[in-house]
């Protein structure tokens, strides 16, 4: 049927008007209502990433109850170190500068001592005393401490481990092979003194600083997991030893500005909370996947992998390490640190 012209103008102008409804209408449903900046230090190949990643993946995705809906938050995210090292991070979200970050819980050390006892050298018997004790009760009385900083932690991300990886003759296999080794570690007294204890000379260095300084010989090697030694790349400066040491127990942290949080609506602030510890079971299962590869990697790489069966001898060598700790910090109480020791017994 054939239409005039002052019809088709009208047909034609009644389709401009739906687009553009339509256009209107997905816009405003596309417009988040929550808008936050979510930043960390490190970089997509180290999978530690991946606690941010996951973080801002699934408030982005609609809540399981309906009550949020896809879009309606959305998360800025700030990467591989752009806005800062993991220090300068925690630093911008005491100030409201960054509203959430994820850092190593060894740089919260600077703000707030206790947390200087995750630190400790030998601490946990293994990863299930680990995990019990960062995903139970005490680590949510650790989370909570952050408060009086004008911060709230949200949830703890348990990354297995640290183990010595360095340049040298000969694989380490007691305590006295680390003489004369200069190992970088992070700016954690605790950490420090342990190192220096075990026999090594402990040297604090920024992680985006550390590939040069191995490259370059201003240390010989540094401690971290086999996922982080192969996603920088550090069998190119020349190291050529992992030794499982497992002398500290490693996690990070995903940390808010408590100010921020507690003005959020409650349906954001429970999501935000809600999500942030979930994502915990994914990241664990994608965590422990790339450590055996990696360690797969190093191997293929041509580094040599030795495991130390008994490690009394490194047991030893830090066992003043605690009792200095509390000495040095006589205002510290020792019950989260009791607490820790009780929780070994259901896991021996």
């Amino acid at each position: 049927m054939a239409i005039g012209l002052r019809q088709f103008r009208y047909l034609l102008c009644w389709v401009v008007a739906l687009i553009i409804g339509n256009s209107i209408c997905r816009a405003q449903q596309a417009k988040p209502k929550l808008v936050f900046r979510l930043a960390l230090e490190l970089k997509p190949e180290t999978t530690i990433w991946e606690a941010s990643n996951l973080l801002k993946t699934r408030l982005e995705q609609a809540s399981p109850d309906g009550k949020i809906k896809a879009g309606e938050i959305k998360v800025m995210f700030y990467d591989r170190g752009s806005i800062g090292t993991e220090r300068q991070l925690l630093e911008t979200c005491f100030l409201g500068v960054v509203e959430v970050v994820q850092i190593n819980t060894s740089v919260v050390t600077t703000i707030d001592p206790t947390y200087s006892i995750l630190d400790l050298p030998y601490l946990f018997l293994n990863e299930a005393h680990h995990e019990s004790v960062i995903y139970g009760p005490i680590g949510q009385r650790f989370l909570d401490r952050l408060q009086q900083h004008g911060l709230q932690g949200l949830s703890f991300y348990g990354t297995g481990f640290r183990n010595m990886f360095y340049k040298s003759n000969k694989a380490v296999e007691r305590p006295e092979d680390l003489n004369g080794l200069k190992i970088r570690v992070m700016e954690s007294p605790v950490m420090i003194r342990s190192i220096n204890a075990m026999g090594a000379s402990a040297t604090p260095i920024p992680f985006s600083e550390l590939f040069q300084a191995m490259k370059t010989g201003v240390v010989d090697g540094a401690e971290n997991s086999a996922k982080v030694f192969i996603s920088s790349k550090y069998e190119e400066t020349g190291c050529n030893h992992f030794t499982l040491t497992e002398h500290f127990a490693n996690q990070h942290i995903i940390i808010a500005n408590n100010a921020w949080l507690k003005s959020l609506e409650p349906k954001y602030r429970d999501r935000i909370v809600e999500v942030s510890q979930n994502a915990r079971k994914e990241f664990n299962t994608l965590w422990d996947s790339n450590v055996a590869e990696a360690r797969r990697q190093i191997t293929a790489a041509g580094i040599g992998i030795n495991s130390i069966p008994d490690k009394s001898l490194f047991v030893e060598s830090v066992k003043d390490i605690s009792f200095g700790f509390f000495k040095n910090n006589p205002n510290l109480s020792r019950d989260l640190y009791d607490q820790i020791l009780r929780a070994a017994k259901d896991k021996q």
